[in-house]
Protein backbone atom coordinates (compact mmCIF):
# COMPACT_ATOMS: atom_id res chain seq x y z
CA UNK A 1 0.00 0.00 0.00
CA UNK A 2 1.31 3.53 -1.20
CA UNK A 3 1.72 6.31 1.51
CA UNK A 4 -0.73 8.25 -0.28
CA UNK A 5 -3.21 5.78 0.21
CA UNK A 6 -2.62 5.67 4.39
CA UNK A 7 -2.41 9.81 4.23
CA UNK A 8 -5.90 9.09 2.51
CA UNK A 9 -7.28 6.60 4.98
CA UNK A 10 -5.33 9.48 7.87
CA UNK A 11 -7.87 12.15 6.69
CA UNK A 12 -10.62 10.71 6.43
CA UNK A 13 -12.90 12.12 8.59
CA UNK A 14 -14.44 9.07 9.32
CA UNK A 15 -11.90 6.71 10.21
CA UNK A 16 -12.05 9.64 13.77
CA UNK A 17 -14.39 8.46 16.11
CA UNK A 18 -15.21 11.59 18.48
CA UNK A 19 -12.37 13.67 16.80
CA UNK A 20 -9.44 11.57 18.71
CA UNK A 21 -9.71 7.72 17.94
CA UNK A 22 -9.13 6.42 15.09
CA UNK A 23 -10.44 3.56 13.72
CA UNK A 24 -9.37 2.54 10.45
CA UNK A 25 -9.40 -1.44 9.15
CA UNK A 26 -7.65 -0.64 5.95
CA UNK A 27 -4.69 0.86 7.45
CA UNK A 28 -2.07 -1.49 8.85
CA UNK A 29 -0.46 0.65 11.09
CA UNK A 30 -0.81 0.22 14.80
CA UNK A 31 0.15 3.34 15.56
CA UNK A 32 -0.58 6.74 13.98
CA UNK A 33 0.04 10.14 14.49
CA UNK A 34 -2.42 12.36 16.45
CA UNK A 35 -4.95 14.45 14.60
CA UNK A 36 -2.88 17.33 15.15
CA UNK A 37 0.56 16.81 13.63
CA UNK A 38 3.26 16.82 16.52
CA UNK A 39 1.86 16.50 19.11
CA UNK A 40 2.40 12.24 19.27
CA UNK A 41 1.00 9.32 18.53
CA UNK A 42 -2.60 7.74 18.69
CA UNK A 43 -3.71 3.97 18.54
CA UNK A 44 -5.50 2.36 15.51
CA UNK A 45 -8.24 0.50 17.48
CA UNK A 46 -9.07 -1.23 14.39
CA UNK A 47 -5.98 -3.25 15.19
CA UNK A 48 -6.74 -6.34 16.85
CA UNK A 49 -2.90 -5.90 18.81
CA UNK A 50 -4.14 -2.20 19.77
CA UNK A 51 -5.07 -3.42 23.14
CA UNK A 52 -2.36 -5.37 24.10
CA UNK A 53 0.42 -3.11 22.25
CA UNK A 54 -0.93 -0.44 24.99
CA UNK A 55 -0.95 -2.80 27.61
CA UNK A 56 2.62 -3.65 26.89
CA UNK A 57 3.68 0.07 27.09
CA UNK A 58 2.14 0.34 30.41
CA UNK A 59 3.73 -2.45 31.77
CA UNK A 60 7.24 -1.57 30.57
CA UNK A 61 6.79 2.30 32.20
CA UNK A 62 5.27 0.37 35.68
CA UNK A 63 8.03 -2.14 35.35
CA UNK A 64 10.59 0.33 35.15
CA UNK A 65 9.54 2.55 37.81
CA UNK A 66 8.92 -0.06 40.06
CA UNK A 67 12.61 -0.92 39.68
CA UNK A 68 13.38 2.98 40.45
CA UNK A 69 11.84 2.84 43.73
CA UNK A 70 13.08 -0.58 44.63
CA UNK A 71 16.86 0.43 44.05
CA UNK A 72 16.56 4.18 44.97
CA UNK A 73 19.73 6.15 43.16
CA UNK A 74 20.45 9.30 43.20
CA UNK A 75 18.25 11.98 42.00
CA UNK A 76 20.25 12.15 38.64
CA UNK A 77 20.33 8.76 38.20
CA UNK A 78 16.62 8.49 38.26
CA UNK A 79 16.29 11.45 35.68
CA UNK A 80 18.56 9.56 33.45
CA UNK A 81 16.43 6.08 33.20
CA UNK A 82 13.18 8.37 33.12
CA UNK A 83 14.84 10.20 30.28
CA UNK A 84 16.07 6.90 28.40
CA UNK A 85 12.54 5.67 28.70
CA UNK A 86 10.64 8.34 27.43
CA UNK A 87 13.24 9.01 24.76
CA UNK A 88 12.69 4.92 23.95
CA UNK A 89 8.81 5.03 23.67
CA UNK A 90 9.30 8.11 21.32
CA UNK A 91 11.83 5.85 19.14
CA UNK A 92 9.23 3.20 19.07
CA UNK A 93 6.13 5.18 18.44
CA UNK A 94 8.01 7.10 15.51
CA UNK A 95 8.79 3.49 13.92
CA UNK A 96 6.06 1.86 14.17
CA UNK A 97 3.69 4.64 13.04
CA UNK A 98 5.97 5.15 9.73
CA UNK A 99 3.74 3.32 6.92
CA UNK A 100 5.29 0.25 5.80
CA UNK A 101 7.22 0.14 2.11
CA UNK A 102 5.20 -0.82 -0.73
CA UNK A 103 6.58 -4.14 -1.53
CA UNK A 104 4.56 -4.95 -4.54
CA UNK A 105 6.36 -2.25 -7.13
CA UNK A 106 9.79 -3.04 -6.34
CA UNK A 107 11.34 -5.61 -9.07
CA UNK A 108 14.57 -7.71 -8.16
CA UNK A 109 16.63 -5.65 -10.56
CA UNK A 110 20.29 -6.20 -10.57
CA UNK A 111 19.87 -9.44 -8.70
CA UNK A 112 19.95 -11.72 -11.71
CA UNK A 113 16.56 -13.22 -11.14
CA UNK A 114 13.77 -13.37 -13.99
Amino acid sequence: MSSSAFDRYYWDANNWKLGFIYFCRADQRILVPKRLRGLGWTLNFARPLALPFLGFLLAVVAGVMELLNSFGGSGDLRFAIKLLLVLGLIAVCYRLSIPKADSEGSDQQGTGEP
